[in-house]
């Protein structure tokens, strides 16, 4: 596949941001910062900011690098190549919310407490992104909800996926209602999204599966 400038501008633009963060915060954060939260939003563990600030400018460009390149070896490859765009929003759309978790994170560092219902705003928006692009991809080993029924048939990933597109969607909208009204976040992913994860990658597909084997003129899926 030739590689298109146009379509690498926007995770450049990113990356370029995670930089200038870093350049702008580093001079007024103090030797050491924290780099851990309790569930109150206090800080309980602290380490140097060139670490942080490193660390997270590594995982930028090792995430860019990951999430560009491994839709190539992918055993389906040839069959979902035509929609490798769709692959490369879940890049651009995740490097974007690493983003907003970094300044967040800077922020917090300058502060000395986290703000743990942005945080929660922060995920409910991903799932939301999640949910509205999972419909779209194709089958393939490395994007999605991968389990063993959804890689093995072709019906059970469609629909498990679009299941899981709308459950993803509502799961965010309930995150950022509840993180607006300050509900504990972590009661909040463990109520809401942990249920709808099982029954999206286990219990939906598992049945879907189950079901096709059962079906009449159907016979074991195969890859």
């Amino acid at each position: 596949m030739r590689w298109n400038v146009k379509r690498e501008i926007f995770p450049f633009v990113i990356i370029a941001l995670f930089v200038i963060l870093s350049i702008y915060f580093y001079p007024i954060l103090q030797e050491r910062i924290p780099s851990h939260f309790n569930l109150n939003g206090m800080p309980d563990k602290y380490s140097p900011k060139s670490h942080v600030v490193w660390l997270n400018l590594g995982l930028a460009a090792f995430i860019y690098l990951l999430l560009t390149f491994i839709p190539f070896i992918d055993p389906f490859w040839k069959r979902i190549q035509n929609k490798y765009n769709v692959f490369l929003m879940f890049r651009d759309f995740a490097l974007l919310f690493f983003l907003f978790f970094y300044l967040l994170e800077l922020f917090s560092a300058k502060e000395g407490r986290l703000e743990r219902s942005v945080y929660g705003i922060g995920f409910g928006l991903l799932f939301i992104f999640l949910g509205n692009y999972l419909p779209k991809l194709p089958r393939n080993f490395f994007f999605g909800i991968r389990s063993p029924w959804t890689l093995s048939s072709e019906i059970v990933w469609k629909k498990t996926h679009i299941l899981s597109g709308w459950l993803f969607v509502l799961a965010g909208i309930a995150v950022i209602v509840l993180s607006l009204f300050k509900v504990n976040l972590l009661w909040t992913l463990i109520i809401i999204l942990v249920p709808v994860i099982l029954f999206t990658s286990v219990i939906y597909p598992l049945y879907l599966y189950k079901k096709l084997q059962k079906a009449e003129n159907n016979k074991v899926p195969q890859l």
